[in-house]
């Protein structure tokens, strides 16, 4: 599925901006193929189509071409276009786990040279490249700064008699038995489910395993650079088993696309839980009629569940999501770094936290670069309508500190996650022993 929007390369008279590269010294027209995920999530596909309008405002002898997919109708299509050398974009989303394959092709270009690197918050030079495994290059642009979430279903809590704790932070025994209460009523556990998505029941493996073992144990694990027969990674193996036996998924577990268990969650509200990153706004924070949900209606958060005497209890996970990349098929990479680099200027931090409700990974100052109730308005934005939301988020997680670690693993080691810990474990047909033999066989570093 996907839509284009063309810009037309004029001058817009209420916007004066300038080009931070070296375009702008330039009269050539250029064409620049913009392909995004995020065709589903308006918010986000505004503030890039802002930010394309405001280049080429800049820049009038270069025209965008935005297109907006699925993101797997768009890996497919890089794919098949790098590998037929023809039919490619200039600008890409890229994501970290599974783009190291792109970046092993040649398909990438390093991006070390174009952006303007302390524009951005911190983290955001571990990501989008592979030196754990040999590979030099930075190859990411990234706008946002996600925060991994555990988000519930108030009302239901309150129907199963389930008391949020003060902390907001269940054991892990305590929220086994959350998930057995709500499944005994005839509710999911959680609302994820991977119909369309390779990762949605990972993170029932994650989030434990990130409180057991810490950040810098959990990004081995996680990024294939340690084994996974340890106690540590079997007792999380173990727990998500019991977890799955308890009900922790939905029915539909296999089925469901990413759009749908949004959905389940907050309007048909057939779950209790939901493991979901910031970006959960993308998909649930826009019209109802557009499969939105009721902004009346508030959702809780929670801390990920604790382990008695786990290294990261108190220490929240945060990544960062879709981001862009340059192909190696381009015929103008410095037109199309010059729009990166633009778009890494404060006010469009501002611009993607304000319209999408999700942490921007670049720096702004809320007090110089917020954008006016009147740009909002203009972008489909009600201003207030998800104060709710901050506000919780801020009592939950704000106080707590925060590390970004995001996948970077190599193409067989991801494959393993997904048939592992995604399929075979959540769905009964594999047991944790042998989930840790396939895991283990397919390592990064061996």
């Amino acid at each position: 599925m996907k839509k284009t929007f063309v810009y037309a390369a004029v001058l817009l008279l209420s916007i004066m901006v300038l080009s931070v590269g070296v375009v702008s010294a330039q009269d050539t027209p250029v064409t620049i193929e913009w392909w995004s995920h995020w065709a589903n999530e308006p918010a986000k596909v505004a503030v890039i189509e802002q930010i394309a309008a405001d280049y080429m405002a800049a820049n009038p002898h270069v025209t965008i071409n935005l297109t907006w997919w699925d993101k797997d109708p768009l890996r497919d299509a890089i794919r098949t276009s790098m590998s037929a050398g023809e039919g490619a974009p200039d600008i890409t989303t890229m994501d970290s786990d599974f783009a190291i394959q792109w970046v092993e092709a040649g398909w990438l270009v390093d991006l070390d040279q174009y952006l303007p690197w302390d524009n951005f918050v911190g983290g955001v030079r571990a990501d989008g490249n592979y030196s754990d495994i040999g590979i030099d290059g930075q190859y990411k642009f990234n706008i946002s700064n996600v925060v991994n979430m555990l988000i519930y279903n108030p009302d239901l809590f309150a129907e199963l008699g389930i008391e949020v704790p003060e902390d907001y932070q269940f054991t892990t025994d305590e929220f086994l038995n959350v998930v057995q209460t709500c499944s005994a009523a005839g509710y999911a556990g959680v609302a994820n489910a991977i119909g369309n998505r390779p990762y949605p029941a990972v993170w029932a493996v994650q989030y434990p395993l990130w409180t057991l073992v810490g950040p810098e144990q959990f990004r081995l694990y996680d990024n294939g650079l340690q084994s996974w027969d340890t106690p540590e990674a079997r007792q999380v193996l173990d727990y998500s088993v019991q977890l799955r036996d308890a009900g922790l998924w939905p029915e539909s577990f296999s089925t469901m696309t990413i759009d749908e268990f949004h959905i389940y969650f907050h309007t048909q509200r057939q779950a209790c839980m939901m493991f979901i990153p910031t970006w959960y706004s993308g998909r649930a924070f826009k019209p109802q009629d557009a499969g939105g949900q009721d902004p009346e209606w508030h959702f809780g958060m929670l801390r990920y569940p604790a382990w008695e005497n786990g290294a990261a209890n108190d220490v929240v996970w945060g990544a960062f999501e879709s981001g862009y990349a340059i192909t190696t098929a381009s015929q103008n990479p410095d037109v199309a770094g010059d729009i990166l680099a633009f778009a890494a200027q404060p006010r469009y931090g501002a611009l993607w936290t304000a319209v999408t409700n999700s942490p921007s990974a670049i720096r702004f100052d809320p007090a110089v670069d917020w954008p006016s109730d009147e740009l909002l308005t203009s972008l489909g934005v009600t201003p207030g309508q998800w104060d709710w939301y901050w506000e919780q988020f801020n009592e939950v997680y704000r106080s707590l500190p925060s590390v970004s670690v995001a996948p970077a693993r190599c193409g067989d080691f991801d494959a393993a996650v997904v048939s592992t810990l995604n399929e075979g474990l959540p769905l009964g047909l594999l047991s944790v022993d042998e989930a840790i033999e396939m895991l283990d066989s397919a390592l990064c570093v061996q």
